[in-house]
């Protein structure tokens, strides 16, 4: 498969984690809904480390990605939580989605040159993310009764779509050094410390109630497969592809929660979810 296509896998197990995660963060607290989660994932991780047993390298210069991209996912995961569990999931999902206009713009400024086709799907897929957003914020602005501003949302929200893209970026340089399942690995067992260390210096217990813990199991093992396959279709060409097909998780999580959670979606919301899925295709199709 190309790179658009691992993208778009990702999207869809980073959407369906998503939409989960809602209710853990609103039942247990983020802080708590992210040590589960990312529990999970190194667990996971750590077993298929042992079970294949890579080859592994640890050269120096390069160590410092690892720690980025680990540190920087907890801290954007941290946010998209909170927003999540605020909510409206509609005005959440989408604008961090939006994270591939910073990954593409790193991109171009190291050097990498789409060809025009794919400049103009990137630029639909992000339009449509925005479209999604901006709609959302409308909607909730005008609806009659509206309990609380959705400000706070969108400015978490747009600070773990900054911080995402910076742990991308990280991720996609460390790939062709460590590989996928390293860097993996890795980004699983630094975010997971972490997040230790903050709920420590925050005293907030890690525990959760028994019944919560098949929600984290399935949110850490779809997390760390859309990681997965981010990283694997950063190995290949067109990483910034990747990257931006990734970012349709926002349209998965909001198509989830009009089916679930009933959340409204307005006419420019869905105009917006066709852009981003007409850029994905599009990009799925180049070779």
């Amino acid at each position: 498969m190309n790179a658009a296509l691992w993208g778009a896998l990702s999207a869809v197990s980073f959407g369906v984690g998503d939409l989960a995660a809602r209710f853990s963060s609103r039942a247990l607290g983020a802080f708590r809904a992210l040590f589960g989660t990312l529990l999970v994932g190194a667990v996971l991780v750590t077993a298929w480390v042992v079970w294949s047993a890579p080859p592994m390298a640890w050269p120096l210069q390069h160590l410092w990605l690892l720690a980025a991209n680990g540190i920087l996912v907890t801290l954007a995961i941290l946010l998209l939580y909170k927003a999540l569990a605020r909510g409206p999931v509609s005005v959440a999902a989408p604008l961090v989605a939006t994270y591939p206009a910073f990954v593409v713009a790193i991109a171009v400024a190291l050097g990498a040159r789409p060809t025009a086709i794919q400049w103009i799907a990137m630029a639909g897929v992000l339009l449509g993310a925005v479209l999604l957003g901006v709609a959302a914020e409308e909607g909730e602005k005008h609806k009659e009764g509206a309990r609380q501003s959705v400000m706070p949302t969108v400015l978490m929200a747009g600070a773990a779509a900054a911080i995402y893209a910076l742990s991308v970026v990280a991720g996609q340089r460390a790939v062709p050094v460590f590989g996928e399942l390293q860097t993996l690995w890795s980004a699983r067992v630094v975010s997971l410390a972490a997040i230790v260390v903050l709920m420590a210096a925050l005293r907030i217990s890690p525990v959760a109630p028994r019944r919560w813990w098949p929600v984290l199991a399935l949110q850490g093992v779809l997390d760390t497969g859309g990681f997965l396959f981010l990283f694997i279709g950063s190995a290949g060409q067109d990483p910034e592809v990747a990257a931006v097909t990734g970012s349709c998780f926002g349209a998965v999580t909001t198509l989830l929660a009009w089916l679930v959670l009933r959340e409204r979606i307005t006419p420019l919301q869905w105009c917006g979810i066709v852009v981003v899925f007409a850029g994905v295709a599009v990009l799925a199709g180049q070779k």
